[in-house]
Protein backbone atom coordinates (compact mmCIF):
# COMPACT_ATOMS: atom_id res chain seq x y z
CA UNK A 1 0.00 0.00 0.00
CA UNK A 2 1.04 3.60 -0.43
CA UNK A 3 2.11 4.95 2.97
CA UNK A 4 1.38 8.54 1.95
CA UNK A 5 -2.40 8.30 2.29
CA UNK A 6 -4.16 9.30 5.48
CA UNK A 7 -5.59 5.88 6.34
CA UNK A 8 -2.54 3.83 5.36
CA UNK A 9 -0.10 6.14 7.20
CA UNK A 10 -2.10 5.66 10.39
CA UNK A 11 -2.30 1.91 9.69
CA UNK A 12 1.50 1.73 9.41
CA UNK A 13 2.34 3.86 12.47
CA UNK A 14 -0.79 4.85 14.37
CA UNK A 15 -2.33 1.67 15.80
CA UNK A 16 -1.52 -0.47 18.82
CA UNK A 17 -0.42 -3.28 16.50
CA UNK A 18 1.93 -0.98 14.58
CA UNK A 19 3.32 0.80 17.65
CA UNK A 20 6.74 -0.91 17.24
CA UNK A 21 6.94 0.70 13.78
CA UNK A 22 6.32 4.13 15.30
CA UNK A 23 8.85 3.63 18.09
CA UNK A 24 11.43 2.50 15.55
CA UNK A 25 10.72 5.51 13.34
CA UNK A 26 11.12 7.93 16.27
CA UNK A 27 14.41 6.37 17.35
CA UNK A 28 15.83 6.45 13.82
CA UNK A 29 14.91 10.08 13.19
CA UNK A 30 15.62 11.55 16.65
CA UNK A 31 18.48 9.29 17.77
CA UNK A 32 17.78 10.16 21.44
CA UNK A 33 20.41 9.63 24.13
CA UNK A 34 18.05 7.19 25.81
CA UNK A 35 16.22 5.02 23.32
CA UNK A 36 12.44 5.35 23.29
CA UNK A 37 10.98 2.01 24.34
CA UNK A 38 7.30 2.80 24.86
CA UNK A 39 4.80 5.45 23.79
CA UNK A 40 1.15 6.14 24.49
CA UNK A 41 -1.14 7.38 21.74
CA UNK A 42 -3.03 10.57 22.57
CA UNK A 43 -6.31 11.96 21.26
CA UNK A 44 -5.41 13.36 17.84
CA UNK A 45 -7.92 16.21 17.97
CA UNK A 46 -7.04 19.62 19.40
CA UNK A 47 -10.17 21.71 19.88
CA UNK A 48 -9.90 25.50 19.44
CA UNK A 49 -9.75 27.53 22.64
CA UNK A 50 -12.29 29.97 21.18
CA UNK A 51 -14.73 30.08 18.27
CA UNK A 52 -12.43 32.48 16.40
CA UNK A 53 -9.50 30.04 16.35
CA UNK A 54 -8.98 26.97 14.22
CA UNK A 55 -8.88 23.51 15.70
CA UNK A 56 -6.62 20.86 14.23
CA UNK A 57 -6.59 17.11 13.79
CA UNK A 58 -3.11 15.65 14.09
CA UNK A 59 -2.13 12.60 12.04
CA UNK A 60 -0.42 10.81 14.94
CA UNK A 61 0.38 12.21 18.38
CA UNK A 62 1.89 10.31 21.30
CA UNK A 63 4.02 10.73 24.41
CA UNK A 64 6.77 8.68 26.02
CA UNK A 65 7.17 7.70 29.67
CA UNK A 66 8.91 11.02 30.42
CA UNK A 67 5.96 13.04 29.10
CA UNK A 68 7.77 14.24 25.99
CA UNK A 69 5.37 14.50 23.05
CA UNK A 70 5.71 13.59 19.41
CA UNK A 71 3.56 14.68 16.50
CA UNK A 72 4.08 12.84 13.23
CA UNK A 73 2.50 14.39 10.14
CA UNK A 74 2.36 13.19 6.55
CA UNK A 75 1.72 15.96 4.02
CA UNK A 76 1.06 14.38 0.65
CA UNK A 77 0.09 17.53 -1.24
CA UNK A 78 1.64 20.97 -0.99
CA UNK A 79 -0.46 22.95 1.46
CA UNK A 80 -0.95 26.68 1.75
CA UNK A 81 1.34 28.28 4.37
CA UNK A 82 2.90 24.93 5.24
CA UNK A 83 5.56 26.39 7.58
CA UNK A 84 3.04 28.45 9.55
CA UNK A 85 0.75 25.42 9.72
CA UNK A 86 3.46 23.25 11.29
CA UNK A 87 4.38 25.99 13.78
CA UNK A 88 0.72 26.27 14.79
CA UNK A 89 0.38 22.49 15.20
CA UNK A 90 3.53 22.36 17.37
CA UNK A 91 2.31 25.20 19.58
CA UNK A 92 -1.07 23.52 20.01
CA UNK A 93 0.69 20.32 21.05
CA UNK A 94 2.64 22.25 23.71
CA UNK A 95 -0.54 24.05 24.81
CA UNK A 96 -2.18 20.68 25.48
CA UNK A 97 0.46 19.92 28.13
CA UNK A 98 -1.21 22.44 30.44
CA UNK A 99 -4.23 21.66 32.59
CA UNK A 100 -6.52 23.50 34.98
CA UNK A 101 -5.65 23.70 38.65
CA UNK A 102 -3.05 25.19 40.96
CA UNK A 103 -0.83 22.09 40.87
CA UNK A 104 0.25 22.77 37.28
CA UNK A 105 3.41 24.77 36.68
CA UNK A 106 5.22 25.92 33.53
CA UNK A 107 8.15 23.71 34.53
CA UNK A 108 5.90 20.78 33.66
CA UNK A 109 6.24 21.63 29.96
CA UNK A 110 8.19 18.81 28.33
CA UNK A 111 9.97 18.63 25.00
CA UNK A 112 7.72 18.61 21.95
CA UNK A 113 8.74 17.22 18.56
CA UNK A 114 6.90 17.64 15.29
CA UNK A 115 8.11 15.39 12.50
CA UNK A 116 6.59 16.37 9.17
CA UNK A 117 7.17 14.13 6.15
CA UNK A 118 6.39 16.01 2.96
CA UNK A 119 5.91 14.37 -0.41
CA UNK A 120 6.89 17.68 -2.00
CA UNK A 121 9.49 20.42 -1.57
CA UNK A 122 8.64 23.83 -0.14
CA UNK A 123 11.84 25.75 -0.93
CA UNK A 124 13.86 26.62 -4.03
CA UNK A 125 16.99 24.76 -2.87
CA UNK A 126 15.55 21.85 -0.91
CA UNK A 127 17.43 19.46 1.35
CA UNK A 128 16.14 16.20 2.78
CA UNK A 129 16.06 17.38 6.39
CA UNK A 130 15.58 20.67 8.22
CA UNK A 131 15.82 20.86 12.05
CA UNK A 132 14.17 23.92 13.62
CA UNK A 133 14.58 25.04 17.24
CA UNK A 134 14.50 28.33 19.18
CA UNK A 135 17.86 30.15 19.04
CA UNK A 136 19.13 33.61 19.93
CA UNK A 137 19.30 35.54 16.65
CA UNK A 138 22.51 37.36 17.65
CA UNK A 139 24.62 34.64 19.23
CA UNK A 140 23.00 31.52 17.80
CA UNK A 141 22.78 30.15 21.34
CA UNK A 142 19.98 27.66 21.97
CA UNK A 143 17.14 29.40 23.82
CA UNK A 144 15.07 26.27 24.52
CA UNK A 145 15.12 22.65 23.43
CA UNK A 146 11.39 22.25 24.18
CA UNK A 147 10.32 23.33 20.69
CA UNK A 148 11.51 21.03 17.90
CA UNK A 149 10.38 20.76 14.28
CA UNK A 150 11.87 18.31 11.80
CA UNK A 151 10.90 18.76 8.15
CA UNK A 152 11.64 15.89 5.78
CA UNK A 153 11.34 16.66 2.04
CA UNK A 154 11.01 13.19 0.55
CA UNK A 155 11.60 14.12 -3.12
CA UNK A 156 15.21 14.89 -2.11
CA UNK A 157 15.83 11.14 -1.85
CA UNK A 158 17.36 10.20 -5.20
CA UNK A 159 18.55 6.67 -4.34
CA UNK A 160 17.48 3.90 -6.71
CA UNK A 161 18.53 1.19 -4.26
CA UNK A 162 18.57 1.15 -0.47
CA UNK A 163 22.35 0.56 -0.51
CA UNK A 164 22.76 4.14 -1.83
CA UNK A 165 21.29 5.57 1.40
CA UNK A 166 23.76 6.68 4.06
CA UNK A 167 21.72 7.52 7.18
CA UNK A 168 19.50 5.04 9.05
CA UNK A 169 16.35 7.16 8.84
CA UNK A 170 17.01 7.76 5.13
CA UNK A 171 16.78 3.99 4.58
CA UNK A 172 13.30 3.96 6.07
CA UNK A 173 12.16 7.01 4.07
CA UNK A 174 13.49 5.35 0.94
CA UNK A 175 11.33 2.29 1.63
CA UNK A 176 8.24 4.45 2.17
CA UNK A 177 8.93 6.27 -1.07
CA UNK A 178 9.38 3.02 -3.01
CA UNK A 179 6.16 1.63 -1.53
CA UNK A 180 4.35 4.71 -2.83
CA UNK A 181 5.87 4.35 -6.32
CA UNK A 182 4.68 0.71 -6.36
CA UNK A 183 7.45 -0.28 -8.79
CA UNK A 184 8.93 -2.97 -6.53
CA UNK A 185 7.29 -5.81 -4.65
CA UNK A 186 7.48 -6.30 -0.90
CA UNK A 187 9.79 -9.27 -1.45
CA UNK A 188 12.11 -7.21 -3.64
CA UNK A 189 12.33 -4.49 -1.02
CA UNK A 190 12.96 -7.07 1.70
CA UNK A 191 15.80 -8.49 -0.39
CA UNK A 192 17.32 -5.02 -0.68
CA UNK A 193 17.17 -4.64 3.09
CA UNK A 194 18.71 -8.07 3.59
CA UNK A 195 21.67 -7.20 1.35
CA UNK A 196 22.66 -4.18 3.47
CA UNK A 197 25.04 -4.15 6.43
CA UNK A 198 22.42 -2.48 8.66
CA UNK A 199 22.11 -3.74 12.27
CA UNK A 200 19.80 -6.73 12.59
CA UNK A 201 17.31 -4.85 14.81
CA UNK A 202 17.02 -2.14 12.15
CA UNK A 203 16.45 -4.76 9.46
CA UNK A 204 13.74 -6.36 11.59
CA UNK A 205 12.04 -2.97 11.92
CA UNK A 206 12.06 -2.52 8.14
CA UNK A 207 10.69 -6.04 7.61
CA UNK A 208 7.89 -5.27 10.08
CA UNK A 209 6.96 -2.04 8.28
CA UNK A 210 6.91 -3.84 4.94
CA UNK A 211 4.76 -6.66 6.33
CA UNK A 212 2.30 -4.13 7.77
CA UNK A 213 2.04 -2.53 4.32
CA UNK A 214 1.05 -5.80 2.61
CA UNK A 215 -2.44 -5.17 1.20
CA UNK A 216 -3.13 -8.90 1.03
CA UNK A 217 -2.90 -9.11 4.83
CA UNK A 218 -5.68 -6.54 5.38
CA UNK A 219 -9.14 -7.47 6.57
CA UNK A 220 -11.95 -6.96 4.07
CA UNK A 221 -13.11 -3.84 5.90
CA UNK A 222 -9.62 -2.34 6.04
CA UNK A 223 -9.03 -3.12 2.37
CA UNK A 224 -12.21 -1.22 1.45
CA UNK A 225 -11.03 1.77 3.52
CA UNK A 226 -7.61 1.73 1.88
CA UNK A 227 -8.97 1.37 -1.65
CA UNK A 228 -11.40 4.24 -1.05
CA UNK A 229 -8.55 6.44 0.19
CA UNK A 230 -6.39 5.42 -2.78
CA UNK A 231 -9.18 6.21 -5.25
CA UNK A 232 -9.65 9.67 -3.72
CA UNK A 233 -5.91 10.26 -4.04
CA UNK A 234 -5.88 9.24 -7.72
CA UNK A 235 -8.94 11.41 -8.43
CA UNK A 236 -7.29 14.36 -6.71
CA UNK A 237 -4.03 13.95 -8.62
CA UNK A 238 -5.94 13.62 -11.89
CA UNK A 239 -7.86 16.83 -11.16
CA UNK A 240 -4.67 18.72 -10.32
CA UNK A 241 -2.86 17.50 -13.44
CA UNK A 242 -5.83 18.44 -15.62
CA UNK A 243 -5.98 21.88 -14.00
CA UNK A 244 -2.32 22.44 -14.80
CA UNK A 245 -2.87 21.34 -18.40
CA UNK A 246 -5.91 23.60 -18.79
CA UNK A 247 -4.09 26.50 -17.22
CA UNK A 248 -1.17 26.10 -19.61
CA UNK A 249 -3.46 25.67 -22.65
CA UNK A 250 -5.54 28.75 -21.81
CA UNK A 251 -2.45 30.75 -20.95
CA UNK A 252 -0.86 29.94 -24.29
CA UNK A 253 -4.06 30.72 -26.22
CA UNK A 254 -4.73 34.05 -24.55
CA UNK A 255 -1.07 34.92 -24.53
CA UNK A 256 -0.90 34.54 -28.28
CA UNK A 257 -4.12 36.51 -28.72
CA UNK A 258 -3.37 39.38 -26.35
CA UNK A 259 0.33 39.04 -25.70
CA UNK A 260 -0.21 38.65 -21.95
CA UNK A 261 0.19 35.94 -19.36
CA UNK A 262 -2.80 34.79 -17.31
CA UNK A 263 -3.11 32.79 -14.11
CA UNK A 264 -4.86 29.51 -13.54
CA UNK A 265 -7.48 30.83 -11.13
CA UNK A 266 -10.47 29.77 -13.22
CA UNK A 267 -9.02 26.32 -13.86
CA UNK A 268 -8.32 25.86 -10.16
CA UNK A 269 -11.89 26.81 -9.30
CA UNK A 270 -13.09 24.23 -11.82
CA UNK A 271 -10.90 21.59 -10.20
CA UNK A 272 -12.14 22.53 -6.74
CA UNK A 273 -15.74 22.16 -7.87
CA UNK A 274 -14.96 18.76 -9.39
CA UNK A 275 -13.22 17.57 -6.22
CA UNK A 276 -16.15 18.77 -4.12
CA UNK A 277 -18.57 16.91 -6.39
CA UNK A 278 -16.55 13.74 -5.83
CA UNK A 279 -17.10 14.06 -2.09
CA UNK A 280 -13.64 15.22 -1.00
CA UNK A 281 -13.64 17.30 2.19
CA UNK A 282 -12.93 21.03 2.13
CA UNK A 283 -9.64 20.69 4.03
CA UNK A 284 -8.23 18.29 1.41
CA UNK A 285 -9.43 20.51 -1.44
CA UNK A 286 -7.80 23.52 0.21
CA UNK A 287 -4.48 21.66 0.59
CA UNK A 288 -4.52 20.59 -3.07
CA UNK A 289 -5.63 23.89 -4.63
CA UNK A 290 -4.38 26.48 -2.09
CA UNK A 291 -7.89 27.98 -2.07
CA UNK A 292 -9.18 29.28 1.29
CA UNK A 293 -11.75 26.99 2.91
CA UNK A 294 -14.18 29.92 3.06
CA UNK A 295 -14.05 30.20 -0.74
CA UNK A 296 -14.46 26.44 -1.21
CA UNK A 297 -17.55 26.46 1.00
CA UNK A 298 -19.19 28.92 -1.42
CA UNK A 299 -18.67 26.70 -4.48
Amino acid sequence: MSPFLDWSFKHLFGTEESKPNLIGLLNLILMPKSEIVEVTYLNNEALPVSQELKGCVFDIICQDKNGERYLIEMQNQEAQNVKERIIYYTCRMIDRMGFRGSKWNYKDIKKAYTICMMNFTYESNPVLRRDIQLHDSRTGELFSDSFNIILLQLPCIKAVNISECSIFYEHLLYLLQEMHKNMKTIDELKQEVKSTDLPENTKELFYKVLDTAEVASLSEQDRIRYESDWKNYLDTMSCIERAEEKGMEKGMEKGMEKGIEIGEEKAILTVAKSMKAKGLDNETISQCTNLPIEEIEKL
